[in-house]
């Protein structure tokens, strides 16, 4: 299969984007390019093999793809490009991990220049990924953030103004609950209630979860409130919403439910205006929620190691190229870092409120916590926290205080990288 002619118009034009970028025509006849990629990521391992065809058709260079699970891939990375094997050219990175991976890099600036590659579709946090020290060593692949969607009818039927603050949003919910609707729903098992404590901590404020040494600041009278906020919401909630993931509760809101959820967007947009899946059809609107959510960004990197570096670069151009993240977001749900595409109404056609998806991502924060090795114990375990908390079985206040000192139990700052700033970056 091809590149999609819905995504990206004439194949003709897509191509010459990746030639601009310094490929040309045979120009990697024979050679063969290894991109390291995350196991299980079905629809982006799908993309690329669909431009992968394309790819080896004009340059003449095959791609191979190896995975490995998420858990692997930061020391694989590393140990690659210390041994010098070159085993892997191209590679998929968490930007949680860009703090140890980013001297093991080809750093991008001088290609980039050569190349005259667009970087300025890059803004708000996407300009800050995979960047050191003023050094470009990757070009971001995908990311986004929460976005709040609410039933709009039943706020005009109402009369209530769409909500910015927490304090707003519970007052709507707890107004719109009754009568068969149900003031809020969404992800309540453990470990989808983490992004809604960051949001309900952070607020308009944006405090920091941590000080740039790496102390808790949410243990205090702002992180006993977020859990309050968050206690309060979910008593709008259906029965059973601390059982619900997203699929669960994503379904309550398309049946018409729910006046309220804070979702990530990719989930629930490709249903909303679909009238097999939806019965809010026309009846919906999205918005940035009232506190940022996190960004979960990846970016796509050039190991030092590599034996072919300038065929890997022509392949990385070529697949983040504004053509090519267009088809992998329209055909494979794998949301763009590109605001072009972001807008396009093609996507705009496909997902519904990318608007308010766009002002939510730039809105939101990077968590620098995960550049932690122990950082997943302290989710983890602090999702556990949370839980008990919002289901009335800890105090807001102690919950606060176990979820701080998890942290500083898991934490060994002599095991971060040197120098690290643990203070979470919001865009500017």
């Amino acid at each position: 299969m091809r590149l999609s002619r819905r995504a990206l118009g004439p194949l003709a034009a897509a191509l010459a984007i990746a030639f601009s970028l310094g490929a040309t025509a045979g120009q990697f006849d024979g050679v063969t390019i290894t991109h390291f990629t995350q196991g299980g990521a079905i629809d982006r391992i799908a993309g690329y093999k669909e431009l992968a065809e394309e790819f080896k058709a004009q340059t003449g260079a095959a791609v191979q793809f190896v995975e490995q699970p998420w858990e692997q891939m930061q020391t694989a990375i590393i140990n690659d490009a210390i041994g010098g094997t070159g085993n892997y050219d191209v590679v998929d990175l968490d930007s949680g991990w860009d703090a140890n991976v980013a001297g093991y890099l080809e750093p991008l600036d001088a290609r980039i220049k050569s190349a005259n590659f667009d970087v300025s579709d890059y803004q708000g946090l996407n300009a800050l990924i995979a960047t050191a020290d003023g050094v470009r060593h990757g070009i971001p692949l995908t990311s986004r953030s929460m976005v709040m969607f609410y039933r709009e009818d039943l706020l005009d039927a109402a009369g209530i103004a769409v909500p910015k603050t927490w304090e707003e949003l519970n007052a709507a919910a707890k107004s719109l609950t009754g009568n068969g609707t149900y003031g809020y729903v969404g992800a309540g098992v453990a470990v989808q209630l983490m992004k809604m404590f960051f949001g309900a901590y952070m607020g308009d404020e944006k405090r920091s979860l941590f000080t740039a040494d790496g102390k808790p600041t949410f243990d205090s009278p702002e992180g006993a409130r977020a859990i309050e906020r968050l206690k309060e919401l979910f008593s709008y909630a259906p029965p059973g919403v601390f059982a619900m993931d997203i699929p669960e509760a994503d379904q309550v809101f398309l049946n018409g439910e729910a006046a309220f959820t804070i979702e990530w967007p990719d989930y629930i947009q490709p249903s909303l205006n679909d009238p097999e899946r939806s019965k809010i059809v026309g009846k919906w609107a999205a918005t940035v929620p009232p506190g940022p959510g996190n960004a979960g960004p990846w970016y796509i990197g050039l190991s030092s190691a590599s034996k072919n570096k300038d065929a890997a670069w022509a392949w990385l151009s070529f697949i983040t190229s504004p053509a090519a993240a267009k088809m992998l977001m329209i055909d494979h749900g794998i949301y763009a870092t590109r605001n072009s595409v972001l807008l396009d109404k093609d996507v705009e056609a496909k997902f519904p409120g990318m608007q308010a998806a766009v002002d939510s991502y730039k809105a939101s924060f990077y968590p620098s916590f995960i550049a932690s090795p122990t950082w997943l114990d302290w989710f983890l375990g602090s999702a556990d926290i949370f839980s008990a908390a919002l289901s009335g079985q800890v105090a807001p206040a102690d919950a606060a205080k176990q979820s701080a000192d998890l942290w500083n139990k898991v934490f060994d700052i002599t095991k971060g990288p040197k120098g690290y700033n643990w203070a979470d970056i919001f865009a500017q």
